[in-house]
C-alpha cells in the first residue's frame, strides 16, 4: 500500500470506515498510521483505573485487549500482578508497548476477535477499545472472554464518550454480573467492572 493510502487510512471517516468494516488487515493500517502519526499519543492512565485494576488483579494474570501503546503498564504497581499479556490489532502500537516488556509482561499482534488463549485472567481489560468491536460481535466476545477469567476474576470496560456509546453500557448491564457502573474519577470516562 502506498504511503498516501496509509495515510487516508488515519482520517476521521476513513479511519471510521476501515476499523468498523475493512477486516482485520485495513483495520490493523488504519491503527497503524494514527499510532505513526502520533493521533493517539497516550501516556499515563487514570490513578481510579489504576485502583481499579489492581485491586482486581488479586496477583494474578492480566489481559490487556486492545492495549494501544498500553500506558497503564507504567502506571501499575508491578507488584499487583505476576503476569500481564496485550493484544492489539496494530503492529506500531505494539512495537511501542515492547518496549515495557520483560519476563512477566508481554505484547501480541492479534485480533480480539479471533485471539486465542492459554490461560485464565483475573483481570481483562478493554480500554477504550471495545467499542472497535462490530456491534453485533461485542456480547459474544465477552462471553468468550468471560469463560477466560480465573475463580473471583473480573472483565473491565472504559467507555470514553458514555452518552455515544450508552449501547455498549445497556448491553453489558442487560447480560453480565456488574460490581461497578460508573463514571471514572477526575474524567469523562465511565467504567464497568463485570464477570
Amino acid at each position: 500500500m502506498t504511503r498516501i493510502a496509509q495515510k487516508l487510512l488515519a482520517l476521521k471517516g476513513i479511519h471510521w470506515l476501515a476499523t468498523r468494516f475493512g477486516g482485520s488487515k485495513l483495520s490493523g493500517m488504519s491503527f497503524d498510521e494514527k499510532f505513526r502519526r502520533k493521533d493517539w499519543d497516550f501516556t499515563g492512565e487514570s490513578p481510579d483505573l489504576v485502583e481499579l485494576v489492581e485491586k482486581h488483579s488479586s496477583k494474578g494474570h492480566l489481559l490487556l485487549m486492545g492495549c494501544g501503546t498500553a500506558p497503564i503498564v507504567s502506571a501499575l504497581n508491578p507488584d499487583s500482578y505476576d503476569s500481564l499479556l496485550g493484544v492489539d490489532l496494530s503492529t506500531e502500537a505494539v512495537s511501542i508497548a515492547s518496549q515495557r516488556a520483560n519476563e512477566r509482561i508481554r505484547f501480541e499482534v492479534g485480533d480480539m476477535n479471533r485471539h486465542r488463549f492459554s490461560r485464565d485472567y483475573n483481570v481483562i481489560l478493554f480500554s477504550e477499545s471495545l467499542y472497535y468491536v462490530h456491534w453485533f460481535k461485542r456480547k459474544k466476545l465477552l462471553g468468550r472472554m468471560q469463560q477466560h477469567l480465573a475463580p473471583g476474576g473480573r472483565i473491565i470496560v472504559t467507555i470514553a464518550d458514555p452518552k455515544r456509546y450508552s449501547n455498549i453500557l445497556s448491553m453489558v448491564r442487560r447480560n453480565f454480573t456488574v460490581d461497578v457502573d460508573r463514571p471514572i474519577r477526575s474524567s469523562e470516562r465511565h467504567v464497568l467492572v463485570f464477570s
